[in-house]
Formats: structure tokens, C-alpha cells, sequence
């Protein structure tokens, strides 16, 4: 198996996940999965545990038995599975939803189909097949297996699937730009707290912002950081994310230029910031600025009924880039412009109508959306982004 591959930074989701399955207040179902998962030598799967090896042990001996759009899904849906079991103790768990479980386990049966499912079921695996599978399994950054082992199957599960959906050309993190680091910052050893922050603003606000609201992504934001596990930050700060040649804009590879405590105290960082989402009086930013130019926001069931109702007076514009679009999936029916060529296919849409502004994260529309406002369109936006349309609350989408 090739090198760990981190889902492309065009991925990330936003959800409302359950307590993990061993805190104190997890539904019973939830704390016997977890007693089940705990002892190596216990020989009997949980159903989830069943589910997910029989699935990757499939993609990897028949590739050719997924279609793309299936692999796309089982990408974005074994992805809030993890949450559940992180045995992280910086993530915010406040208000997910004692559901999340049985919400996405009930959506990859639905993608697997009753064919595939059935084949599964019969392959009677054993936490011994489960620990073969770990143990081979090539090491992810800050995953025990051994400890957690029900995280560690959910993590290699994520991994193996975005390896099947990566761009098939990269850059090789050798031919990817230098970046030049002050000794003043390289001197910070990544061991004290507040660490994580100075290396932060002196190295990543460059790109990404001092408030990490930056450059594509956004990656501070509650729907990026509930996404994605601190390993795959580690591994993208390390390496960068895969990315096709002739990108536009190449993140830069730090392997060579910090250590591992360096990498990390930026890793846990970033994860503080779901401290600040759990607010509710911060915001994001172009929020205040986007109300203040008359952007009418709607929640997501509201686009739904605007959808459904097909009004010749509304268009849906899905701002995201190229490869969200076609991963991430899309409204059916929207029109799709990239960021990059809003100005110039902006003539297209009539001033007669209103214009509803969608993006992936809910957050890097804001800007565009109160752009078109100032020049006189009247414009909603679709405040939770793709990710809360598609992955919350599985409305329909095309790819």
C-alpha cells in the first residue's frame, strides 16, 4: 500500500457527533461496543467493527467492485464514525447528536447495496482477521492500534478509501516549494504551552491567516476540524496535502524544516479552536460584513424548500472549486461557477433574480456573496455549506 494519503484539502465536513462510546454518558448500545473492542483477545466484532473491516478487505482484493460514487460516499461517511471512538481528549463534544453511529452505519449499508452487504455478513470475520488487518496496515501518525484499536480500524478505513480518490498525478512533496522560516521561529521548541500558536502565526498565517480563516481551506473552522483527525493535520503539515501538477497554489512540505514536537504543538493548536466555535458569540469571518451588505442567510432546510419549489426567479450558485464539486457532490440543478471565475461568468446571471451563494464549508462563500451584493444582486446564502446539505443531513446530490 502506498504512503498514508490525506483526503485532498478541497474535503472536510461539518457534523454533529455523539459523545464518544466511552464517556460516561454515551447511550448503553454505544458503552457495549466499546467494552466488546477493548480486550485484543476478545474473538467476537462489534457489528460496526464487522461492517468496516469486511468493507475495506472488499476495496482492497476488489477494487473493480466499487463505483466511483461509491467510493466517494464511503469517504465522506466512514469519516464521523471515527469521532466517536477519537480518543482525543481536546475535541468539543458539546451538543452532538447521541445518534451519529447508527446515522452513518445506516447510510454506508445503504451505499454498499444489499448484493455487497450480504457478502459481508457472510464473511464472518474475527477480531483476529481485525488485528491482522491493523498490524499490516502501514503506521498512521499518532495511531495505537493496539490501545484503541475500534479508532485505529476507523482510521485505516478512512485512509484506504480517500487512497482510492486521490488525484492519480502529484507533486512530490521534494518538488514542492521551499519555505523560508526566521530563526526566531525555528527556535521555538514546540514543547511549552502557547507553542502551538507562535509556530502557527509565524509560519501558517502566511497562507491560512492569522485567524486561520485564510486560503483554501479554511482550517480552523468547526466543519474542517470536526472533519478530520489530528493525524491527518500532522501528515499534512508534514508533507502537504496530494495535489495535482500545475496546481495553482502548492502547499509547501515542512518535514524537513520542523520536528515532530514543532508539528504537533501546531496539530493541538488547531484544535483548540473548537473551543472557540462552542461560543456562540464568535463568528465567522465575513459574517458581520456579508449581514451588513444585506446577504439574506438561510439554513439548509430552507434551500431545500427554495430547491424543491424549482423558482425561475432563484438561481443556486455552488461556488466550490473543481474537485469539491465533483467529490463533495453538488445540489442537483445548480450552476456551477469556480471561485477564481466568478467576475468573469458573473454576466450569465440576471439582476432580476436572487442569487444564493453555496460553498463547501459555510464560510468561504462569504466574501463572494457580499461582493455581489455591494455591486446590486440581490443574494442569499446557504449558511451551513455542502457539507451540513450532503453529510449532516443527507439531502440529495449529484456528482
Amino acid at each position: 500500500m502506498k504512503k498514508n494519503h490525506i483526503l485532498t484539502a478541497a474535503l472536510a465536513a461539518a457534523f454533529l457527533y455523539q459523545a464518544p462510546a466511552f464517556a460516561a454518558d454515551a447511550p448503553a448500545p454505544m458503552k457495549l461496543a466499546a467494552a466488546m473492542s477493548s480486550s485484543p483477545q476478545q474473538e467476537t466484532l462489534t457489528p460496526l467493527e464487522h461492517l468496516t473491516l469486511g468493507t475495506v478487505l472488499l476495496l482492497e482484493k476488489e477494487r473493480d467492485a466499487f463505483e466511483m460514487q461509491q467510493v466517494f460516499r464511503m469517504a465522506l461517511y466512514f469519516r464521523p464514525l471515527r469521532r466517536v471512538y477519537d480518543p482525543n481528549p481536546a475535541l468539543i463534544r458539546k451538543g452532538e447528536s447521541p445518534n451519529v453511529e447508527k446515522t452513518y452505519v445506516d447510510r454506508i449499508k445503504k451505499v454498499l447495496g444489499p448484493d455487497m452487504l450480504k457478502r459481508i455478513e457472510q464473511t464472518k470475520l474475527t477480531r483476529a482477521d481485525m488485528l491482522n488487518y491493523l498490524e499490516r496496515h502501514h503506521t498512521l501518525y499518532n495511531v495505537d492500534w493496539k490501545k484503541d484499536p475500534t479508532f485505529a480500524l476507523l482510521e485505516y478505513a478512512v485512509n484506504d478509501f480517500h487512497e482510492q480518490i486521490a488525484p492519480p498525478n502529484t507533486i512530490d512533496p521534494k518538488h514542492k516549494p521551499d519555505f523560508y522560516i526566521a530563526d526566531s521561529i525555528k527556535s521555538i521548541s514546540g514543547k511549552n504551552a502557547g507553542d502551538g500558536k507562535k509556530l502557527f502565526e509565524g509560519i501558517c498565517a502566511s497562507c491560512h491567516g492569522m485567524d486561520g480563516q485564510g486560503r483554501f481551506p479554511p482550517i480552523v473552522m468547526k466543519s474542517y476540524l470536526s472533519l478530520h483527525s489530528d493525524h491527518e493535520h500532522f501528515e499534512i503539515v508534514k508533507a502537504g496535502p496530494p495535489q495535482k501538477l500545475g496546481s495553482p497554489v502548492v502547499m509547501p512540505t515542512f518535514d524537513n524544516k520542523l520536528n515532530e514536537d514543532q508539528i504537533w504543538s501546531i496539530v493541538q493548536y488547531l484544535r483548540t479552536w473548537e473551543q472557540n466555535w462552542a461560543d456562540p458569540k464568535n463568528v465567522r469571518r465575513g459574517e458581520a460584513e456579508a449581514k451588513a451588505a444585506k446577504v439574506k442567510f438561510y439554513s439548509t432546510p430552507e434551500i431545500r424548500k427554495i430547491w424543491e419549489a424549482k423558482k425561475s426567479d432563484v438561481v443556486l450558485l455552488d461556488l466550490q472549486s473543481d474537485i469539491a464539486y465533483r467529490i463533495m457532490g453538488h445540489i442537483p440543478g445548480t450552476m456551477h461557477i469556480r471561485p477564481d471565475d466568478l467576475d468573469k461568468k458573473l454576466g450569465k446571471i440576471s439582476k432580476d433574480k436572487e442569487i444564493i451563494v453555496i460553498d463547501m464549508f459555510g464560510s468561504q462563500g462569504l466574501a463572494p456573496a457580499t461582493e455581489l451584493a455591494k455591486k446590486g444582486y440581490k443574494v442569499g446564502y446557504m449558511s451551513d455549506g455542502m457539507m451540513d446539505w450532503h453529510i449532516s443531513r443527507d439531502f440529495p446530490v449529484e456528482y
